[in-house]
Parts: structure tokens; sequence; C-alpha cells
């Protein structure tokens, strides 16, 4: 069983979806510890050909002792200006009324909490694009373990044997050790594909939206796809 995971993500970047594209499942680490600057909480979008970054903001006091799912929003007023500038940015893209009017549904809940909003996202991601990936949230799986145990001890409980790590855990993940608890890595290098986009050049590494909002929902997991490889080609299928 093939098994990914990352932090929770407010409008994620297509490498994220990738992961989960090419997983049985895919794990949401909300019980790991806030980073600020990261992309938990922020994307970007485009607006008049440029990119402009959408920020849920964050009490960010004491935050290094506090996990994602402990992390509360500073503010009320996001919900509308985010809204605002996402039809600003995408009413006259191809599919704007069929996603825009879904997309308002995750911000009429009334919640203090991130990780309201970030399962809120991930949950209408993998309804529109039907995926078929099934999805855990690693506060329910009461890890004990630390950076590579961390993995593996998530890896082994949800019964998975192969982990498809970011480029960058090539530093830190040893694949000795991988392979000696009944792991098989595979580390993603994820190639951005080009799609219709209102804007010239073209702009990589938004985040989702701008892909959903300029190309039809059919089409979209083959351009998450596209170049890059797919669960049946993972190396980690072909056991020695």
């Amino acid at each position: 069983m093939i098994v990914s995971a990352h932090q929770s993500a407010y409008n994620p970047w297509l490498g994220y979806m990738h992961k989960i594209l090419v997983s049985d499942v895919f794990v949401v680490m909300d019980d790991v510890q806030f980073e600020k600057n990261s992309f938990i909480n922020r994307n970007k979008i485009l607006q008049n050909k440029n990119e402009i970054m959408l920020s849920i903001p964050i009490h960010t006091k004491d935050y290094k002792s506090k996990t994602i799912k402990d992390m509360q929003i500073s503010s009320g007023m996001w919900k509308t200006k985010h809204l605002k500038s996402i039809e600003q940015s995408y009413k006259k893209s191809p599919c704007f009324e069929e996603v825009f009017c879904q997309l308002e549904n995750i911000y009429l809940q009334e919640s203090d909490l991130l990780i309201d909003y970030t399962n809120a996202f991930l949950d209408f991601l993998v309804s529109y694009l039907q995926i078929q990936t099934k999805i855990i949230y690693a506060s329910s799986l009461n890890i004990r373990s630390k950076k590579l145990d961390y993995v593996i001890e998530l890896t082994q409980k949800v019964g998975g044997d192969c982990f498809v790590f970011g480029s960058l855990a090539r530093a830190y993940a040893n694949e000795d050790k991988l392979k000696e608890n009944g792991i098989i890595p595979y580390f993603q290098e994820y190639k951005h594909p080009l799609y219709q986009q209102m804007s010239t050049p073209f702009h990589p590494y938004m985040g989702i939206l701008d892909l959903l909002f300029n190309e039809n929902a059919a089409d979209i997991k083959d351009i998450i796809l596209k170049d890059n490889i797919t669960k049946k080609e993972l190396p980690c299928q072909k056991k020695s």
C-alpha cells in the first residue's frame, strides 16, 4: 500500500495534489508543529497577471509549543477579503461559476480553528476532482515518534509498505532504516505542468485554485499528472 503525508494546507500547490493522486492513503499531518511563513495557511492566486498571496491570519504566540490542529485564527475579516480577491481574480475564467459556488461553502463556516478551513478545502478538492485516495488525519493515529521514526510509525499504522517523500527528504530519510522497517521510499521530483491560464507568460507554482478556475474538472487530474510519475509507475510498486 502506497502512503504519503503532508502538513495541512490552504489552497495547496499542484505537487501536494500529485502526492495524493499517486497514493492509496494520504495522511494529513495535523499533529505536527505549525511553521510560520510556510504554506500551511497561505498560498498564491493570480490577479491581473500579478501573483498575490492569500493568507489566513493566525495567532502565533507560543506557536512552537502548538500543533497545527491547535492553531487559532486571529481575525474574522479574512474570509470576506479572500472571497472578494478570488472573485475579482477569476470572475472571467472559464470555470468560475462552477467552482466559486462550491468554494463559498468553505467560508460559510464559523470557526476559530485553522484546521477547520484547511480540512474543508481538502474535502472540497477530493469531492470536486473525484479522488479515490483515502484521507486520514494524523491526530487520529496517536503517533508518538519524531522525525523519520514519525514517518515509519505513521506508515505502519495505516498498513503501508511504500512511502512517497518530497524531494527534500533525501537529506534525512535513511533508506536502509526505512527498508529495515518494511518501507520502500520514493522521492517525488514534481515537474510543474502548463495549463490554460489568464496570463502570459505562464506563472507556475500557484495554489490549485488557479488551475480549478481555468480548466475543466474532468481534465485536472491528468494535468496534475502530466509528465510526472503515476501510481502504476512508482518504483516501490515493484518489490524485490
